[in-house]
């Protein structure tokens, strides 16, 4: 009989193994259902250059620009003859039955793949979720850009020019770090655009441990050198215990003024994988074994931020994608009835950084390497994985369009 499978979410897992059922199971095996709210497949590795591009106005053919830099349609991705694609908000999760709940809709399923991605964590520190703004989906992202550019309009609006502006990062992880480093230049090109001294804008980077971007202490000083040489203040070993509209209070340290404050301290497992799936003692992550298999369901399979197995690899896009592979290899063998279920091994091939303008760093094999060179690189990395799933001519029109976007508030420094 045809098999149902049912992915849930259409991230790096989500769409890699449903690309990948397409080309190794015919329509008579199996029946491929996949599950996402957004109509897109996000590049969530450059969501801080959308948070920090400079634009001259900020309007909707704009905020679409920037949209289509790092987002994808779905109907490009997925031959919906093979996949049947819905577009929905899933409600509930019940494995007894081997049913997924959605806003009028049940669905069955005979393998499940659960690949929903991570939500912002706010830890419960008190005004956090109020006053700052997160980072971690296409929207959150266009609401900082569109917030800093008003930001500073109403600044000029009121003809101030003599107040000092205080706009702070907390999470000193690679989302934190990138986007401080490229926020230097977007905001050179606010305080040209609105009029406002740039001398009197500080930046800054709150972190609770003494490293950055999980690098070691050699990478670590590398970015602490060139954010201090773009301007940004860190904090090491700092951690926010309260938020208040124009002010954050450390914990035991006293307080620090805060006119906008950007949140990328910390994520958590998707809540609805947390309450139906989820381990509590995993922080509600899926325990799974070296076949991407639940321990408690073989029919689950988790990936990505969802997964939690004894050899963790990080929440990382480049584990997600090779995860969603690897559950595809394994859905192919149960489907078929042959072959050995296939172990999931994965070694981080590279680390890039941007840190602002046209400079990265790259940490390959315990050294670390600089410059724009390693810049370029990324943006090749990137066309790499559009080239997986998106045709030559599309790749290269993401490319070059989303380079186009990026390099508008670029700096020398």
């Amino acid at each position: 009989m045809k098999k149902k499978i049912l992915i849930l979410g259409a991230g790096f897992a989500g769409i890699r193994c449903a690309q990948d059922l397409v080309k190794k199971l015919s329509p008579e095996t199996a029946e491929i259902t996949l599950v996402e709210r957004n109509p897109y497949h996000l590049f969530h590795p450059d969501l801080y250059e959308i948070a920090t591009a400079f634009n001259e106005e900020i309007t909707k053919k704009c905020l679409s620009k920037l949209s289509d830099a790092i987002s994808i349609p779905l109907k490009d991705l997925i031959d919906g003859r093979r996949v049947k694609l819905i577009q929905n908000e899933i409600i509930s999760i019940d494995p007894a039955a081997r049913k997924v709940g959605l806003k009028g809709k049940i669905l069955k399923y005979d393998y499940l793949l659960v690949a929903l991605g991570s939500e912002t964590n706010y830890f419960g520190i008190p005004g956090m979720e109020k006053y700052s703004f997160p980072m971690k989906n296409l929207p959150d992202a266009l609401k900082i850009n569109c917030h800093l550019d008003q930001f500073f309009h109403s600044l000029y609006s009121k003809g101030r020019t003599g107040g000092d502006v205080h706009i702070n990062i907390g999470g000193g992880g690679a989302t934190g770090v990138e986007a401080a480093a490229e926020l230097v230049g977007s905001l050179k090109r606010l305080c040209e655009k609105y009029h406002y001294p740039f001398e009197r804008v500080h930046l800054s980077l709150i972190e609770g441990g003494d490293s950055l971007a999980a690098l070691n202490r050699t990478g670590t000083k590398v970015v602490t050198r060139r954010l201090n040489q773009l301007g940004v203040k860190i904090y090491f070993n700092h951690y926010i215990g309260k938020v208040e509209k124009k002010s954050l209070y450390f914990k035991g340290e006293g307080a620090i003024p805060s006119d906008v404050l950007i949140w990328t301290g910390g994520v958590m497992v998707n809540k609805l994988v947390q309450k139906f799936l989820g381990t509590s003692k995993l922080r509600g992550a899926i325990e799974v074994n070296h076949f991407l298999q639940s321990k408690s369901d073989p029919r689950i399979f988790a990936a990505g931020d969802n997964a939690f197995y004894s050899k963790q690899a990080g929440m990382f896009a480049q584990v997600a994608y090779k995860q969603g592979a690897c559950v595809a290899d394994n859905l192919v063998s149960l489907v078929k009835g042959k072959g050995a279920l296939r172990p999931f091994k994965f070694e981080h091939e590279h680390y890039l950084l941007p840190l602002g303008g046209t400079y990265a760093i790259w940490r390959f094999r315990g050294r670390i390497f600089s410059g724009t060179w390693v810049w370029a690189l990324r943006r090749l990395v990137f066309f790499r994985y559009a080239l997986t799933i998106l045709p030559l001519r599309k790749s290269l029109v993401k490319l070059f369009k989303g380079t186009k976007i990026f390099v508008q508030n670029d700096i020398e420094n």
